[in-house]
């Protein structure tokens, strides 16, 4: 995990140009910005059981402010009782007293954040809360192979945020080229003469649409292989087909295993 200070800015290039080209480069630009303001204006306070150094290296990486009991360690910038902390890190039940202001959550979910690169909901991780699995950020699932209901969440739950940042950043830049554009005069005798007629709607299903389409472009394809190489072909099917009976096993043994639980 790499660190970022406080004075570290991501420069852009000195061919940096503003303009339709550099879309991808100013996502990825934002997004990292938005990672180092992670845990911006959270203030977090630690108890003693918790591991301390770990999470005052990831909470300062990412913009947060953190203390801890002064008695314990050197360096500490606020006591337990400043009313504006957000977050106290807990690892026991046995608290004596609460600020209504604040919520208690475990050591996991600093982590968790950090990994899934936004703020996860504290609900999961208060204090007595089975926590849920840990997701490691290195195992990336392909389309064939299991995964897991907590990692699907999870993924559903990035798309949609990645999704909100990427509209509003679309209806920045419109509103930027339409500002740009010079506004062009309307004729007002046209404008008169137009009429307005009630559409049409045809409900199309897109998803059957398109997935009939890409049978077809599958079956056309198949039937372009070589003689030789159809060999080879039905070696790999046969691979996938295997592969997606063990993910269906896997499937049907979580199944299993939370309606014992439950």
């Amino acid at each position: 995990m790499s660190s970022f200070g406080d004075s570290e800015q991501f420069a852009k290039p000195d061919n940096f140009e503003d303009n339709e080209e550099n879309t991808s480069s100013e996502l990825t630009f934002h997004q990292l910005v938005k990672l180092q303001n992670l845990f911006q204006g959270l203030k977090f306070f630690l108890n003693r059981e918790v591991p301390r150094e770990s999470l005052v290296f990831v909470i300062r990486c990412f913009g947060g402010l953190v203390s801890w009991d002064k008695s314990l360690y050197v360096g500490s910038t606020f006591d337990e009782n400043d009313e504006t902390i957000t977050h106290q890190i807990v690892d026991r039940e046995d608290i004596k007293s609460k600020f209504l202001n604040r919520y208690y959550i475990q050591p996991q979910w600093v982590y968790d954040c950090v990994n899934a690169r936004m703020l996860l909901p504290v609900q999961e991780y208060f204090i007595g809360a089975k926590l849920p699995p840990h997701l490691s950020p290195f195992v990336e699932e392909t389309q064939d192979d299991y995964i897991p209901p907590e990692k699907l969440a999870l993924m559903n739950m990035h798309s949609s945020v990645v999704n909100e940042e990427n509209n509003d950043i679309e209806d920045i830049s419109e509103k930027n080229k339409k500002s740009k554009k010079d506004p062009k005069p309307v004729d007002d005798s046209k404008s008169l003469s137009m009429t307005v007629r009630p559409g049409v709607v045809i409900k199309q299903n897109k998803e059957k649409i398109a997935e009939k389409e890409e049978n077809e472009e599958k079956r056309l394809a198949v039937m372009m292989i070589p003689k030789k190489k159809k060999r080879l072909y039905s070696k790999i099917m046969f691979g996938k087909k295997r592969k997606a009976k063990e993910v269906k096993k896997l499937k049907a043994k979580r199944e299993l295993c939370e309606s014992k639980q439950s």
